[in-house]
């Protein structure tokens, strides 16, 4: 299905019914490379 949706609610309502997340995920702060955890 291809669609090109720009009303908020129906974009939100349409998520909730295939219970997809309708909401961005928080963002978290940077972080540096793992290599420098094992230093």
């Amino acid at each position: 299905m291809l669609a090109y949706l720009t009303a908020p609610d129906g974009v939100r309502a349409l998520l909730d019914h295939l219970e997809l997340p309708s909401r961005p995920a928080q963002l978290a702060p940077a972080q540096g490379p793992p290599q420098l955890a094992w230093c």
